[in-house]
């Protein structure tokens, strides 16, 4: 099974068109998401965002990962 997870962009990456940075430093593939900007939240999989999400989409979302694994730890 596949799981996208909510990731905020925190800024852009230097040099590379469809890249941004996210927390930690990581870089991410937009090119599927070309709208995508500095504050937006994704899904992303793998280093690819799939989807622009909004904050509140993005906060259920890691309210529920956080509640299933207190539930399977």
């Amino acid at each position: 099974m596949c799981l996208a997870t909510p990731i905020k962009i925190i800024s852009k990456s230097k040099n590379k068109k469809s890249k941004m940075l996210v927390e930690g430093d990581k870089e991410i593939d937009i090119s599927l998401v070309p709208t995508a900007k500095v504050g937006d939240w994704l899904l992303c999989h793998a280093d690819l965002a799939v989807q622009k999400i909004s904050a509140g989409q993005a906060q259920e979302i890691l309210q529920l990962t956080k509640k299933c694994y207190h539930k399977h730890k």
